[in-house]
């Protein structure tokens, strides 16, 4: 058995993609027998730790979101809230979702300097068409060098 955490931008009370692709995923991991987590930010009515069906623990954060559900990248000032959730929930591997998403960013610089194992998932391919794609992926080329595991699923 696992302990995982989950974390990105994007999970319920929204819906899309990676939401639904995180709470599916999450569902089933529970079901095969590891403990999972989620760490996003708060939502209007949604901040601290809820639990959802199957045992599902989510921790929203007290984070400062900037623009289309996204929040302001940190680092330094998430690290504490991190250190602790990741300790006291004894996690093993620390699963990053999306590009866009600064919580999954962070998460996994925060699981390397703990030494803990990380996988980061990418639900979208960008080209070099303007200059925010080119941040992107200039972030996504240090975010994956911390990585031991990569997913891509979609084209």
């Amino acid at each position: 058995m696992y302990r995982i955490c989950m974390a990105s931008d994007f999970f319920y009370p929204n819906t899309g993609g990676v939401e639904n692709h995180i709470y599916q995923l999450s569902q089933c991991l529970i079901a095969a027998g590891h403990k999972v987590i989620v760490v996003t930010h708060a939502y209007d009515d949604r901040s601290g730790v809820r639990v959802m069906s199957n045992g599902l623990k989510v921790y929203y954060l007290p984070l400062l979101v900037i623009y289309n559900g996204c929040t302001l990248p940190t680092l330094f000032m998430t690290f504490g809230i991190f250190r602790n959730i990741l300790i006291r929930e004894r996690i093993d591997i620390v699963h990053g979702h999306s590009a866009f998403s600064a919580i999954a960013h962070e998460a996994l610089v925060h699981a390397k300097v703990l030494g803990i194992k990380s996988v980061f998932t990418d639900h979208s391919l960008f080209g070099f068409a303007d200059l925010s794609a080119i941040i992107t992926n200039k972030l996504l080329q240090i975010s994956l060098s911390l990585c031991n595991r990569v997913i891509c699923v979609s084209h």
